[in-house]
């Protein structure tokens, strides 16, 4: 999105208790330098995983940015400098997939404290390059700066023919997911407690070096003419929330249809409870949630997992549903 929600972590301690959560700040900014800046601007701004700008018919510039910053984003007791690089470009990346784009360049500013070494640097360049080169995103520059903790700020660009914005679900769409969420949430909760890490390398695997799901955008594009698009990063519910807000909608997921991973299935015992804290609550999955009038294609890699409503956030569970409370991962919840 064109203001990271995350770069917005260094606001002060006053401004973050005058208001209520991440969203409200991000709402106070939106509506200050609004979302563009006349009618007729070829510009678009706050609401969508990432600024647009239309350079000519069948062209759209992507741009987007986001800070990962130590002790909040990423823990170096035990995310190593080269596994920090690469979640922080690969969250920039799918911001580009998410508006049903391709990633073209990138320019990462480092915030290094005076006790890294050169090799630490190495490092994270190292895994920035891993995951820029996955995707074939261009390092183009940046900026060094010293600071009291490891800061990775990276903006990036991409292009389009059209844009996919979260605005676009009407009442009656289809809902699709791709992947099978929850890993990340699992493999975040076992490197902090240090425990059974070993059983779970897919969990462990998606926190450290997630995967932005390039290799499937196009064909989602093509076959399904999506509405509305974003990527799983705050967890599936408050995400599709995101896209109900912008769309003027509400949702029914149906909780059946959630596909599962075995290692979640294994680590849950089956309980069911436990296992929908997972799907649904796992943020920086960076799978995508998209929205279309189609009906469900028999995808291996896409589920079908509700409807959009014209109000209203609903789970279905079996025979009945449920009106909830969204929740998902906020900097300044206490």
């Amino acid at each position: 999105m064109p203001i990271s929600k995350n770069a917005l972590s260094t606001l002060t301690s006053a401004t973050a208790e005058i208001m209520q959560s991440e969203w409200d700040i991000i709402k106070n900014i939106k509506e200050r330098v609004g979302v563009r800046p006349s009618q007729d601007s070829p510009i678009f701004g706050i609401g969508d995983d990432c600024a647009v700008y239309r350079i000519s018919d069948g062209r759209y510039g992507l741009f987007s940015t986001d800070i990962s910053i130590e002790n909040v984003h990423f823990d170096l007791r035990y995310t190593s400098f080269h596994d920090a690089g690469y979640r922080s470009m690969s969250a920039n990346i799918s911001d580009i997939y998410a508006m049903g784009g391709t990633p073209v360049l990138a320019l990462v500013a480092l915030g290094l404290p005076s006790s890294m070494t050169q090799t630490d640097v190495d490092e994270i360049y190292r895994g920035i390059l891993a995951s820029s080169s996955n995707h074939q995103t261009f390092i183009a520059g940046g900026d060094i700066s010293a600071s009291d903790k490891l800061v990775i700020s990276i903006s990036i660009y991409g292009e389009t023919t059209m844009p996919v914005y979260r605005s676009g679900a009407k009442p009656g769409d289809y809902i699709y997911l791709t992947g099978k969420p929850g890993l990340s949430k699992l493999g975040l909760e076992l490197l902090q407690s240090g425990k059974d890490a070993g059983r779970y390398p897919l969990s462990i695997k998606k926190h450290l070096t997630p995967d932005p799901r390039g290799g499937i955008t196009a064909g989602i594009t093509k076959e399904f003419a999506p509405s509305a698009m974003i990527d799983i990063s705050d967890g599936l519910i408050s995400d599709i929330r995101h896209v109900c807000e912008e769309s003027g909608t509400g949702f029914i997921i149906d909780t059946d249809l959630i596909p599962v991973p075995e290692e979640i299935r294994v680590f849950c015992r089956g309980e069911m409870n436990k296992v929908l804290d997972y799907s649904l609550y796992s943020g920086e999955e960076y799978e995508l949630l998209f929205t279309s009038s189609k009906p469900e294609s028999g995808h291996d890699e896409i589920t079908l997992i509700g409807r959009i409503t014209e109000t209203g956030y609903f789970l279905k569970t079996g025979d009945s549903s449920e009106e909830i409370v969204i929740a998902g991962y906020d900097h300044f919840q206490r």
